[in-house]
């Protein structure tokens, strides 16, 4: 892959210095009844933008994907925290769950135990910092 990168990257290189040195004669561009005139290597390097413009929105849409899907596996997983610590702690039918203020935290079973809410289908197997364990 390595490679294929650097001739990828040698081609582009030459492309780039032909657009340029070559690229001497004009181009008659129209668009809504107007009309331009600009050098060869003016419209490869509008296209250069455009392409490198395309390519920053696609990385930004991936960037936030993965932090949604990372957000929302640490929420799972701090759900799933509270609900272990409620049942290890015992905790009193008198008192207010945390479950009540943290969401659905877990949930109730037909015996009135808590049990935790988790979510199937996890899609990355990355640790977070948080997990100490």
């Amino acid at each position: 892959m390595i490679v294929l990168g650097l001739l990828l990257l040698a081609v582009a290189a030459v492309a780039i210095v032909v657009a340029v040195i070559a690229g001497g004669d004009t181009v008659a561009l129209s668009a809504f009844d107007v009309d331009l005139d600009s050098p060869v290597w003016g419209v490869f390097a509008a296209g250069v933008g455009a392409g490198l413009l395309l390519l920053l929105g696609i990385l930004a849409i991936v960037a936030g994907v993965n932090r949604a899907r990372a957000r929302r596996e640490e929420i799972d997983y701090l759900r799933e925290q509270v609900a272990r610590h409620e049942r290890q702690s015992g905790r009193d039918a008198d008192e207010p769950e945390v479950g009540d203020w943290l969401g659905q935290a877990h949930t109730r079973t037909a015996g009135g135990t808590a049990e935790p809410a988790t979510r199937s289908g996890a899609t990355s197997g990355a640790t977070p910092l948080y997990r100490q364990g």
